[in-house]
């Protein structure tokens, strides 16, 4: 008999991992062992590969089939590995050419009539195989809209076993598709699927900041929010708006790069909240999640061996709504704090441990106390004291420190709500886009792109603002606000000279930034 390698991939966490299937064909009883740390799924695999090659008209050896998955180390799951099973077994039994396995991977589940199924994470086990030097997959037909834009890698799509076996032998022409070849139509579906996903519904208007009546400096906080990629709390009355500007956030992003777009879309189909139709995530998405979530589904678990994301790896590249912030759990909220400066999160179990990205822009949203009316003079709040003390220590200073803008919405006047529309979202993100390039010129020789993630020392030391913005600087720090505090505000105070077209930060950059934080501004009225 005959030894066959083909290449298969299964996912881990949100990525995938090459695995080496070898299929041992040799004289004995009839028989079919799966080694390699395969899980239930995976075992099973052989029974659907042995009905599937029976049913399409191909033969199953009799014969002792020993089928090993390398790294033998790795636990295995999922039925990815159906496809390059059953081509391992065709292989060493001739049936198809061992010399049209060289640099393919195949991803696929088989059904027992020889049918080639979808699987989830289709792209994450593509963008693994990529880099691992393979240059062409063997995928169904239902993934290969979204694999097809990776760039450099040839998609073969595949209808069923039968199918494979015609295009091995090189009896059929097959279309491949080569990737980065998106059309508009894909991109306008992404935008259209990015706005759904936020809360609108398919036909409907999408959210857009023209909608908001009143609220300028609000407005102008969430346009420093999405040019420098800074953090965000907002404070008022209900009803005041502040889900409409948090639900309006993702609109005045940028389009997601390529490879960004790519992890961003493999996170969310592994999920399971992007399903393959929808072609590749183009628009920052928005996950708010509600605020009796577990600390789980926010931060993300294991099940066994596979890790599971959770919002915040959801919301990679995107933005991260928490309404009724003080709502939420504790633990929820102070596992935060590490994600939001370091862009990802290791989730560690007994089992086993994974390292999940998690860059995301964090919007908070609560009321000034739990009855919410504490506004003003509050003459109207009903809350205690005592009750409005522990409303706001649900939020810890550690936490709300890594807060760079912190918004106070007043009620809107029935003259702000009879004005005519504001900018909208369009007007709007010209600017952030223009902001956002300064900025990339300026750090192009650094590993970020953003101002909220250069490092205080870099800021300190290489981007200083005018000497009397510095000084203004050293008069806050002088009033008791942390070291972090300083770093953020001159974050903060060069996206707002950015957004001005200015060279570097000055003084009165600086008292927007002092403003936008909730700083007093010295010697300020």
């Amino acid at each position: 008999m005959s030894l066959a390698e083909v290449w298969g991939v299964v996912t881990t966490g949100v990525a995938g991992v090459m695995v080496k299937v070898e299929v041992d064909v040799a004289q004995g009883l009839p028989s079919v062992g799966v080694i390699g740390l395969a899980g239930a799924s995976v075992t099973e695999a052989r029974w659907r590969a042995r009905s599937a090659i029976g049913n399409i008209g191909a033969t199953w050896p009799a014969a002792r089939i020993t089928i090993g998955l390398s790294p033998a180390d790795l636990p295995k799951s999922g039925t990815s590995l159906d496809l390059p099973i059953a081509v391992g077994v065709l292989a060493a039994t001739g049936q198809v050419p061992g010399s049209a396995l060289r640099d393919i991977a195949f991803i696929g589940e088989l059904g027992l009539d020889g049918s080639v199924r979808e699987v989830d994470g289709a792209l994450a086990a593509a963008i693994a195989a990529h880099r691992h030097g393979v240059g062409s997959v063997c995928i169904p037909s239902a993934n290969a809209r979204q694999v097809r834009v990776i760039p450099g890698l040839r998609v073969v799509a595949i209808r069923d076993l039968a199918h494979l076996i015609r295009v091995l032998r090189g009896e059929v022409e097959v279309a491949s598709l080569q990737g980065a070849d998106e059309t508009g139509a894909e991109r306008n579906l992404g935008d259209e699927c990015s706005a759904r996903h936020a809360g609108v519904p398919s036909g409907d208007m999408q959210p857009d900041f023209s909608e908001i009546r009143g609220h300028p400096f609000a407005r102008f906080g969430l346009e420093v929010v999405a040019a420098g990629g800074h953090h965000c709390s907002m404070v008022g009355p209900p009803g005041v708006g502040k889900s409409m500007l948090a639900n309006r956030l993702p609109t005045i992003l940028p389009d997601l790069p390529i490879d960004i777009a790519l992890e961003v879309t493999a996170i969310a189909s592994l999920a399971g909240q992007w399903p393959v139709e929808r072609g590749l995530v183009r628009r920052p998405l928005l996950q708010a999640p509600h605020h009796s979530s577990s600390p789980a589904a926010i931060l993300g678990t294991s099940k066994g061996r596979q890790s599971i994301p959770g919002a915040l790896s959801l919301a990679h590249h995107g933005v991260l709504f928490l309404d009724e912030a003080p709502e939420f759990s504790r633990p929820s909220l102070e596992g935060l704090r590490q994600p939001m400066e370091s862009g990802v999160i290791t989730v560690m179990r007994a089992a086993a441990s994974a390292t999940l990205p998690a860059r995301f822009q964090l919007i908070l949203a609560s009321n000034p106390c739990p009855c919410g009316l504490a506004v003003g003079r509050g003459d109207a709040c009903t809350c205690s004291p005592m009750a409005r003390r522990r409303y706001a220590e649900r939020l810890s200073g550690p936490l709300l420190d890594r807060i760079d803008v912190r918004l106070s919405l007043p009620k809107p006047s029935a003259t702000d709500l009879a004005s005519a529309p504001a900018e909208s979202s369009a007007e709007i993100r010209e600017r952030v886009l223009v902001a956002r390039a300064r900025a990339g010129k300026r750090f192009e020789a650094e590993s970020w792109s953003l101002n909220a993630h250069v490092p205080g020392t870099a800021l300190r030391q290489r981007w200083r603002p005018t000497p009397e913005a510095e000084s203004l600087i050293r008069s806050a720090e002088r009033t008791g606000i942390s070291l972090r505090s300083a770093d953020r505000l001159l974050r903060i105070a060069w996206t707002v000279a950015d957004l001005a077209g200015a060279a570097c930060p000055n003084a009165e950059h600086v008292a927007a930034a002092m403003g936008l934080r909730g700083v007093d501004v010295p010697g300020g009225s």
